[in-house]
């Protein structure tokens, strides 16, 4: 064999070593590269609570006792996070407060802090949010193992929130006024003339999902026409509602939150049952914007994640406020492969319109503020 070629086969076979070793390094890099957008944020998250010596001042819209394992089980994944001091915040006073007060150069109380539906928009047009560092869908494709993937409909359409709560509308009943078979799940069975006047409804609306889609706005508007015709009683407040039709004195309750419902289901209330209909009203809860004042951006996006990923199972089990698109969800073989109508922030925005709408056919007395009369 000559120099020459002993040269190019040496040459050759160096060429082909380093082509695997290359192929065998990026291989055995992309796990930690797949891992990369998630392990700095938590790393980001470590160095903002190290500065603060891990105490969070937070607020959302969930009643106190919805957050009572949540907030532990977030401390526990994340142990940097030392205490989180929870106040609710709800309404659209406080958030507007909130807001005069931080364009005059003094901050909200709060590090995390959820913001109302209605006064979104006008926090995002006065610079008071600003875009995650890291974006969503690449974090959901690093989360750890194990941890249930981002509901598609939880992501905003330009990433600078995310939504961590779904929440389910469906129908209760008290299984033993309601014959087996009878069980209302579909909203037809709501304007079934067998139970003419004996059927509840709020008159808050709980269905702005349905009005708001294009796909369900006819049927939903003839629905609540038919509601009309059958005369569908309309009480305030979902917990009245609920303890009417576990105390029997109804036997149906349309468009009732899933949250409030079970809840009381699991304190107890033996003949009370709920069930999703045929087609599934959803309202996107707990928004989380990153707030520009907070010192903390990366554990709030932190936080919104772990909420929207590891902490669905809890969500739905302590919180009732899961997505039903989470296959550990109770829910989810209820909902599977049935249509989710959503009302998201765009929603939202017409909640006033969509109101008054549901006002008028349901034939609900709109509030009206008394007006003063003028001293002469």
């Amino acid at each position: 064999m000559t120099n020459k070629r002993k040269q190019t086969m040496r040459t050759g076979g160096l060429v082909a070593g380093l082509h695997a070793a290359l192929i065998l390094a990026v291989v055995g890099a992309q796990p930690s590269m797949a891992k990369d957008p998630y392990d700095k944020l938590v790393s980001m998250a470590k160095a903002e609570m190290g500065k603060v010596g891990g105490k969070i001042r937070m607020s959302l819209d969930w009643p106190g006792r919805d957050t009572k394992k949540i907030l532990p089980a977030f401390k526990k994944a994340f142990p940097f996070v030392k205490s989180i001091k929870y106040k609710r915040e709800r309404g659209i006073g406080p958030f507007g407060r909130f807001l005069i007060s931080w364009k005059q150069g003094q901050n909200p109380p709060y590090d995390i802090m959820h913001v109302a539906g209605e006064m979104q928009k006008q926090y995002r047009d006065a610079g008071a949010f600003i875009k995650p560092t890291f974006d969503y869908r690449e974090l959901n494709k690093s989360r750890p193992s194990g941890s249930p993937a981002i509901s598609e409909l939880a992501y905003s359409p330009d990433g600078w929130y995310l939504s961590s709560a779904g929440l389910v509308r469906g129908n209760a009943y008290n299984a033993k006024l309601v014959p087996k078979g009878k069980e209302p799940k579909t909203w037809d069975a709501c304007t079934n003339s067998m139970w003419k006047g004996r059927v509840l409804i709020d008159s808050r609306n709980k269905l702005h999902a349905f009005q708001y889609d294009t796909k369900q706005r006819k049927r939903h508007i003839q629905w609540l026409k038919d509601m009309v015709k059958n005369k569908v009683v309309i009480v305030q407040g979902q917990g009245s509602i609920a303890q009417k039709v576990a105390a029997g004195e109804y036997p149906i309750a349309c468009a009732m939150n899933y949250h409030t419902t079970q809840r009381m289901i699991d304190r107890g209330a033996k003949n009370l049952r709920f069930t999703v209909a045929d087609v599934i009203p959803l309202e996107l809860g707990t928004r989380l914007y990153i707030n520009k004042w907070s010192v903390m951006p990366a554990t709030t996006q932190l936080f919104a994640f772990w909420l929207a990923t590891a902490g669905q199972d809890m969500l739905d089990k302590t919180a009732y406020r899961g997505f039903p698109t989470n296959p550990t969800n109770r829910n989810y073989p209820g909902s599977r492969g049935k249509h989710i109508s959503i009302c998201g922030p765009d929603c939202v925005k017409q909640w006033g319109k969509i109101n008054a709408e549901y006002q008028k056919i349901l034939n609900i007395p709109a509030t009206k503020k008394k007006r003063r009369k003028k001293k002469k």
